[in-house]
């Protein structure tokens, strides 16, 4: 019974790896399957035999399903080092750049964003960095539109924010009950939308960087170079691509940035 219950259940992983696109074999089969066994009690259904029909006939829950595995716990500034490198080495770099060609907006995209806590980071350095006239804006895409609504709200817990300065915190957080709401959220200029990075195009062009954090581990070699294809034609020259630090660029697009930090996985497009 225990053997015809695991063919069930990797058929039902195989299955839904070809109809998403989205790699699942690199998750390990425990979390896996506890992450689909909730789905399927959301949906009421108590075999992997009866969901994978479901998947079959209902395109929506293949979204559904991908957000349930894919759900992560998110904070502000979980990995400080690239934010870090961000803040001293990358934007003072733009600010000398655009002087010279007598510019003072700059723009920031930041795919993937889940719950919104990195492109309300990227906010927060630049407001700290640049002077107080010039314009950011940061374009905030996921394929998940709860985590798009939560992120709009801006409202946060003091778990998620425990990595920020409290100084930074105070400046641009006030309390909202036991949590914390971004103050003035329509100043930091961030536009939430929907997008599917396997499958739509760039949402626009000229970003001088692109966010897009421990995301191609989801995705197969065919969706990597895609993706990445598409952040080197959206980015102006010299535009900066920041990745997770446990990801590699495939081979067939290295070429097309040279590495800035090896340590924070931070590249530069090549002109």
């Amino acid at each position: 019974m225990a053997l015809k219950i695991d063919d069930e259940f990797h058929f039902l992983v195989q299955k839904a790896s070809r109809s998403s696109g989205v790699v699942l074999t690199s998750y390990r089969d425990n979390y896996l399957r506890r992450r689909i066994d909730l789905r399927m009690k959301a949906v009421g259904i108590d075999n992997y035999a009866t969901y994978t029909r479901l998947l079959d006939k209902n395109k929506n829950e293949i979204t559904e399903f991908l957000n349930a595995i894919t759900i992560n716990v998110t904070e502000f500034m979980r990995d400080k080092t690239p934010f870090t490198f961000f803040r001293n080495e990358i934007l003072p770099d733009l600010m000398k750049r655009k002087r010279k060609s007598q510019s003072n907006s700059v723009r920031f995209w930041s795919a993937a964003c889940s719950n919104g806590e990195e492109p309300y980071s990227i906010g927060i350095c630049s407001k700290e960095v640049l002077p107080a006239d010039w314009s950011v804006s940061v374009y905030a895409t996921d394929i998940d539109e709860d985590s798009l609504n939560r992120a709009s709200m801006g409202v946060y817990s003091k778990e998620q924010l425990k990595n920020l300065d409290p100084t930074l915190i105070q400046k641009y957080f006030e309390p909202a009950g036991k949590d914390f709401k971004v103050r003035n959220i329509h100043k930091l200029l961030i536009r939430f939308m929907k997008h599917d990075l396997t499958s739509e195009s760039p949402v626009s062009k000229h970003f001088d960087a692109v966010f897009c954090r421990n995301v191609m581990i989801y995705f197969n070699e065919k969706q990597k170079v895609k993706m990445l294809t598409d952040f080197y034609n959206s980015l102006s020259d010299g535009g900066y691509l920041i990745i997770g630090k446990s990801e590699t660029l495939p081979d067939e697009i290295r070429e097309l940035f040279t590495a800035v930090s090896i340590r924070d996985k931070i590249f530069k497009k090549c002109n």
